[in-house]
C-alpha cells in the first residue's frame, strides 16, 4: 500500500500536466485519488519565510496527535533533520521539482520502522508556484502520537526528464530552502495513546480539497 499510494499521487499530478507546465491547486481531482486522500497534504508558502499545512488528511492528523492544519510542516520531523528538510520543499517550490524521501521513525512497540513520503509542486490559480502536494505512509504495525520523521534519504526528481523507479530511494543534496520559524514539536492530545490507523471500508473521504 506504501508504494501504491506514492503511485497514484505521482499518476494523477502526471495526468494533470499540459505542455509540460505543472498542474494547478484546483485541478487536483480527489476521486482520482480516493486511496490517498487520508494520507494527503497540501503545504502552503504564505511568504518565503513562512511555509503552512493548508490540507491534512485523516492519518496523518492522528500521527501528529492533533489537527495540523495552520502548522508548520517542520513540526513533522526530529530536529537534526527540519533544515534538511526545510531544503527540500524549497527546491520543490523554487525549481519545481519532485522529491521522495525515505524516513526513519518508530511503530508502537519503540522500534524503528520505515516510512517514505513524496513531495510534488502546484501552481495557484495565478500561476506562481506556491503549494506543494504530497503523502505520506507510517509504519504498518501502527504508531504512538505525537510520531517524529527522520530525513533518511532524499531523492529529486526533473519533471521533464525519464520517469525515475520510486522503489529506489537515493540522495541528492538540499538546496536553498525557507527559514524556520522555529516551531516546537507537536504535542499530543488524549495522553497521546497507541494508535493503530483503520482505512474505511468505503470510499467516503475525510477530505475535501478546498480553500
Amino acid at each position: 500500500m506504501t508504494m501504491t499510494m506514492i503511485h497514484t499521487l505521482r499518476s494523477h499530478w502526471d495526468s494533470l500536466r499540459t505542455n509540460g507546465e505543472l498542474p494547478l491547486r484546483s485541478d487536483i481531482d480527489p476521486r482520482q485519488i480516493s486511496d490517498v486522500l487520508d494520507s494527503l497534504f497540501i503545504f502552503e508558502r504564505l511568504n518565503p519565510q513562512d511555509v503552512r499545512v493548508r490540507i491534512a488528511g485523516l492519518n496523518l492528523c492522528e500521527m501528529m496527535g492533533m489537527e495540523v492544519r495552520g502548522q508548520s510542516p517542520m513540526a513533522f520531523f526530529d530536529e537534526s533533520t527540519r533544515r534538511r528538510f526545510a531544503g527540500v520543499v524549497g527546491d520543490v517550490l523554487n525549481r519545481a521539482t519532485v522529491a521522495y524521501l525515505g524516513l526513519d521513525t518508530l511503530d508502537k512497540m519503540g522500534n524503528e520502522a520505515r516510512a517514505k513520503m513524496i513531495l510534488l509542486p502546484l501552481r495557484s490559480d495565478f500561476g506562481d508556484v506556491n503549494r506543494v502536494i504530497g503523502c505520506v505512509t507510517g509504519p504498518d504495525e501502527g504508531f504512538t502520537a505525537p510520531m517524529q520523521f527522520h530525513v533518511r534519504t532524499i531523492d529529486m526528481e526533473t519533471p521533464n526528464s525519464p520517469e525515475q523507479n520510486v522503489q529506489s530511494f537515493g540522495f541528492a543534496e538540499q538546496g536553498a530552502g525557507f527559514i524556520m520559524d522555529g516551531t516546537s514539536s507537536f504535542r499530543a492530545i488524549s495522553g497521546g495513546g497507541s494508535v493503530r490507523v483503520k482505512r474505511p471500508t468505503q470510499a467516503a473521504s475525510y477530505l475535501k480539497l478546498v480553500d
